[in-house]
């Protein structure tokens, strides 16, 4: 809100697409769990002489503490009926890390220089965890899940770079080489024990009490280089070569509890195994740059190859696995300047990515009880083709500013989850390639603002909207889904200078999901937010009154989550000495209202979720403007 207050996060809903599943999320804030955080770092740059500049010496040191505790109740859609988890579960996590960066350039001479910045990061994790759950089928129960793990973990990182660049005396022309690796370690103890009881099927219960040492090494090494050259005052080109080695080494030895040596002695072949990769790419790569005086455009086409080694021993079996890919890709872009404040921008690119070796591998993966993995050596390279569209219009002399955007992806042999449940209700996934799935959006803002004496006014209308298509495979059937997702919303700001600033806000939120092949055909959710900010400046400005309101609701919410709830923030901050030095108290959720649920749909499934996150609170601060001082003494004779 400016001036000293401090602003708020806006709740609402939000889409997320990752992995072949769109997820719709309603309600709730991001905020998981309640974390204490201590800092302590220094930063250091200088210069030496006119040549070289250290832009940054650094060295962090960060202790956290998080609390973690949730509440989930999962409804999993499947072909004839329906399976409902209610779970819950709870943690800590201690973490202590150190980073340290440097950064310098320097400057061989006026055209030619050299960047060095390499960082190394060390964390060390300790954390623990428990979880209840309970899987139901038309309210018989199928199965239950307690556990239990603890989990030591350090992870080393060093990334080194160095960045070197030389432009001609020729406008435009110019060449740059590039160097740098990425080498990370991570080892991990884990404690885990666990109950889990099938009550229906031929499935045997799976109680384990084990001891894992997990070790994954990465190394990555990348170089590249490129030169540009320019055919007229508005054309460029440019060539460029990209070359990438990256070696994994990925190790799992899972040992059972030996009751007669009362240790963590018998070595689990089932659970245990070791993955090394080899994945070698090059890519040429040509770009070309056109800048005009109302257009501007540029683009590139690049063809990766790629070759894929993996070995892997699972289950006292080794498999085997080269892939060669060859990976053409594009990308285009325009901006059209109709005036100075209208503009009309374009992008469309297309590229392939190529399944993990995870995926491709298979062997079978039963670390986690209620649900095994397993690669398919099958899998075809996903090709993906995004355009987006935005455009700006921003009138100074009337004060008013709107803008469009919209955005569609198109996936063909898009990698998805191929799942199927048995009668316990454990599931078994594998993947599989199909084509079809789709992502649009649309969204528009439009602001005008109205000023008279000391008063202004802002209206600020706006509008989002997203469709999305999916296909998948479960239970050995296609079914597919389709989302809607319409948001509209409006703000209002009303000012009095230095005495007053009102912001009242509303978003509305609607999701409709549509499937077939499915025990169900929809489920719709929606949710609201009223918001108001208040701001009153007294004494010219020193006391400084802050005031957040907001109710958020939410529809067809499960039962034992609530649905809607109230939430007061509240500020007083006072400044001394010529607005130097600023005192203030914050009380957050005055109400002690605040709370995390969401509702979450996907594809496959949906979910409420409610988790542990702060509530009432308070903070005070003491604020020191140094910049008026430093002035002053540079002003002093």
């Amino acid at each position: 809100m400016g001036r000293g207050r401090n602003s708020w996060l806006m709740q609402g809903g939000s889409v997320v697409t990752s992995g072949g599943s769109t997820y719709y999320v309603s309600g709730g804030n991001n905020t998981k769990g309640i974390q204490k955080s201590t800092t302590i770092g220094f930063n250091y740059s200088d210069k030496f002489g006119k040549d070289i500049d250290l832009d940054n010496v650094s060295l962090i040191h960060i202790n956290n503490n998080l609390e973690t505790r949730s509440k989930v109740s999962r409804t999993t859609l499947l072909p004839d009926y329906t399976l409902k988890t209610n779970s819950e579960s709870n943690g800590g996590n201690d973490s202590r890390q150190y980073n340290f960066d440097v950064s310098a350039r320097i400057r061989l001479d006026s055209l030619t220089s050299i960047y060095f910045s390499p960082s190394f990061s060390r964390n060390e994790i300790q954390n623990f965890s428990t979880a209840n759950s309970s899987t139901f089928r038309d309210n018989d129960l199928l199965n239950t899940s307690s556990s239990y793990s603890k989990t030591d973990s350090e992870n080393n990182a060093f990334n080194p770079n160095i960045y070197f660049s030389k432009k001609f005396r020729k406008k435009g022309r110019e060449m740059h080489a590039n160097m740098s690796s990425s080498i990370n370690e991570n080892k991990e103890n884990q404690l885990n024990r666990s109950e889990n009881i099938f009550y229906l099927g031929t499935q045997p219960n799976d109680n384990r009490n084990q001891f894992s040492l997990k070790k994954n090494q990465n190394s990555n090494y990348r170089f590249s280089t490129g030169y540009s050259e320019p055919i007229t005052d508005s054309v460029t080109i440019g060539l460029n070569l990209n070359y990438n080695t990256t070696n994994m080494r990925n190790m799992r030895n899972v040992n059972d509890f030996n009751a007669s040596s009362l240790q963590y002695s018998s070595y689990n072949d089932g659970l245990s195994n070791r993955m090394n990769q080899k994945i070698d790419e090059i890519s040429p790569e040509l770009s070309f740059e056109i800048n005009k005086k109302k257009i501007n455009g540029w683009g590139s086409v690049k063809a990766e190859f790629s070759n894929m080694n993996v070995s892997s021993r699972f289950n006292n079996q080794d498999y085997g696995l080269q892939k060669n890919f060859i990976l053409p890709s594009y990308n285009l872009g325009m901006n059209y300047e109709f005036s100075q404040n209208k503009r009309l921008s374009l992008y469309n690119f297309s590229d392939f990515t190529i399944p993990t070796a995870e995926q491709l591998t298979p062997y079978l993966d039963i670390i986690n009880p209620l649900a095994a993995y397993q690669g398919n050596p099958n899998l075809k390279n996903t090709w993906s083709n995004s355009t987006y569209l935005y455009f700006n219009n921003f009138n100074m002399v009337k004060n008013i500013n709107y803008y469009l955007n919209a955005g569609f992806t198109y996936k063909n042999n898009d990698i998805i989850n191929y799942s199927s449940f048995d009668e316990s209700g454990r599931q078994l996934v594998t993947y599989t390639n199909i084509s079809g799935n789709k992502h649009f959006n649309f969204g528009a803002s439009f602001s005008k603002t109205f000023k008279w004496k000391e008063n202004k006014l802002t209206i600020n209308p706006r509008f989002n909207s997203m469709y999305g298509f999916s296909k998948g495979f479960i239970n050995g059937k296609e079914f597919t889904s389709s989302y809607y997702s319409i948001n509209p919303g409006l703000n209002f700001t009303y000012e009095i200078k230095d005495k007053l600033t009102v912001k009242p806000s509303y978003t509305l939120g609607y999701n409709f999901s549509k499937y077939k092949n499915y025990s169900i055909d929809e489920v719709n959710t929606s949710n609201q937010i009223l918001k108001l900010e208040l701001t009153n400046y007294l004494f010219k400005s020193r006391l400084i009154l802050g005031n957040d309101l907001e109710y958020n609701t939410n529809t067809n919410i499960a039962p034992g989550f609530k649905r809607d709830f109230y939430f007061w923030n509240t500020s007083v901050g006072y400044s001394f000495f010529n607005k130097q030095l600023t005192a203030k108290v914050k009380v957050y959720d005055v109400l002690n209202q605040n709370q995390s649920v969401k509702r979450t749909i996907s594809n496959t499934f949906f979910e409420d979720r409610d988790d542990l996150i702060l509530k009432r609170y308070v903070m005070f601060s003491l604020t020191m403007k140094l910049n008026k001082f430093a002035r002053n003494k540079t002003q002093t004779p």
